[in-house]
């Protein structure tokens, strides 16, 4: 029964994990800002 109830709460914390490390990743990508590169500054 301990094994069980072990297995039971590695397997939530694992899906906890994972899913705040989604959560984690997809926060950190903004879109990239695309800008005109004609402001070169002086040559």
């Amino acid at each position: 029964m301990r094994i069980a109830i072990s297995a039971l709460v590695g397997v939530l914390l694992a899906a906890v994990a994972s899913f705040g490390a989604v959560q984690l990743a997809s926060a950190s990508q903004k879109d990239p800002v695309i800008k005109p590169l004609y402001n070169y500054g002086s040559r």
